[in-house]
Order: structure tokens, then C-alpha cells, then sequence
């Protein structure tokens, strides 16, 4: 799902995958599976792929039409407290997601976070990851 956009993001910034894998500390076989959409990043790395290369989740996966240039910057404090939002639940409720599944609802809880109050986005969080979940 997403292998098109970071494919799009690595050749923007004139990378080539093995620069690409080094900066995301993984090999270059792995990023060619993201990149193949043979493997989903799960949500730690997806996190780690949008600070490296400056995009959103939602554009990562397809939802924004615009150019990462065009975006507003990525807010890092507010995509590591949708994976910690996730890692808390998942721990909670001891239950474990997909790699699709967590990215997407890192997805969600990012945009939650950026645009709503921490008092109301948690509340929307636990509907979301039970919708998506």
C-alpha cells in the first residue's frame, strides 16, 4: 500500500535505497519489501519512515493528494504519541495488530492529535482502533 508513495519520496529527495535504508537503519532488502508492498512496516518503523523522510501518515498511505512540500511539517511529538497511544492499548487490552493495522490507526491518531485536545482526542482514539481493530 504505501511502497508506491515512499518509492515517490525516496526518488524526490534523490536517494538511492541503500541511502534510503541506511538513514531508516534497516537493510536495503527490507526497505525493498516496503517499497513492493510485500511487507507492511509496522508501527514503530512507520514512524521512523515519516520523521526520516518528512511526510505524513496520511499521505504515506495515500489519503493526501498533495506534495510532502506542499504539507504542513510533520509533527514528531504527535506521530510518537500515536505509536505510544497504540503500544499503551495494544499492552492494555493485550492485544496485538497487523503491521497494516497499526500504521493505520497511527494514521488516524496522528490527524487526532494534530486537530483535536489531548482530552478529546483520546476518546476518539478508542473508538478509531476499535473501528479499524
Amino acid at each position: 500500500m504505501i511502497g508506491q508513495r515512499l518509492n515517490q519520496r525516496i526518488s524526490e529527495l534523490g536517494l538511492t535505497q541503500q541511502r534510503a535504508a541506511d538513514q531508516l537503519e534497516i537493510s536495503q532488502s527490507r526497505l525493498n519489501q516496503y517499497l513492493k508492498d510485500k511487507r507492511e512496516p509496522d508501527g514503530q518503523m512507520f514512524c521512523r519512515i515519516c520523521r526520516t523522510f518528512g511526510v505524513t501518515p496520511n499521505w504515506l498511505y495515500g489519503f493526501e493528494e498533495k506534495s510532502p512540500a506542499e504539507l504542513p511539517k510533520i509533527d514528531k511529538t504527535a506521530l510518537e504519541a500515536a505509536v505510544l497511544f497504540l503500544k499503551k492499548y495494544e499492552d492494555s487490552h493485550h492485544k496485538s495488530f497487523s503491521a497494516e493495522q497499526a500504521a493505520r490507526i497511527v494514521s488516524v491518531v496522528y490527524d487526532i492529535i494534530v486537530t483535536e485536545s489531548t482530552e478529546n482526542a483520546q476518546k476518539a482514539i478508542d473508538w478509531v482502533i476499535e473501528a479499524v481493530a
